[in-house]
């Protein structure tokens, strides 16, 4: 086995302790526990308890860029929008399992400068995505020529961090159709009314 196939075998076995656990309670010595090996293996891929942290959060990153890039691939128009907003929302466990660890590494962030700003740096790619998305879709004349794109990718990501917020919170959860239906209500505002094709 690789070293980095290595480094997301430790990587899975940290979600798996962050997810049950929580970070606070996620140490190198109950990764290990998860992992079946002594703590000595999980420290020579990692040096300490923050680059596993960091290299985790990076994986969150990943796994969003590829969901979003399958939706891109799979339909077309606003559609593809409303898809790749879709790949934010907790619908399936992989991605109820991403919005906890995604959750736990923010709060676990806040007052640490270093881990706020690599939050910071994977929303930057997410949003980058979005804006391009955005910008392609207004430029086929299918979103009104007043959205701005930069500032919509924000309300974007604030309306599915929102709605995925809520599902972790409320006992009363919106269900998956729910969820797609605020997106698809939203994204419905921004359309050009009688879009014509270029």
């Amino acid at each position: 086995m690789t070293q980095e196939k290595r480094r997301l075998e430790v990587s899975q076995a940290a979600w798996q302790v962050i997810v049950r656990e929580g970070l606070d309670r996620t140490s190198m010595r109950a990764i290990a526990q998860e992992m079946g090996c002594t703590t000595g293996v999980v420290t020579h891929y990692f040096r300490n308890k923050q680059e596993l942290i960091l290299f985790a959060l990076n994986q969150v990153t990943e796994k969003l860029k590829t969901f979003m890039a399958e939706a891109i691939d799979s339909v077309s128009g606003i559609e593809r929008l409303v898809t790749m907003l879709s790949a934010f929302l907790p619908l399936d466990r992989e991605r109820q399992d991403i919005l906890r660890v995604w959750v736990a590494f923010l709060g676990y962030a806040v007052g640490r400068e270093n881990l706020m700003s690599e939050h910071q740096q994977s929303a930057a790619q997410l949003r980058e995505m979005l804006v391009e998305e955005l910008e392609g879709l207004q430029a086929a004349n299918l979103l009104r020529q007043d959205i701005k794109p930069g500032i919509e990718a924000n309300a974007l990501l604030a309306l599915v961090n929102g709605v995925s917020l809520d599902w972790l919170i409320q006992a009363n959860r919106l269900t998956s159709e729910e969820q797609r239906l605020v997106i698809e209500r939203y994204v419905k505002e921004m359309l050009v009314e009688n879009p014509v094709s270029n």
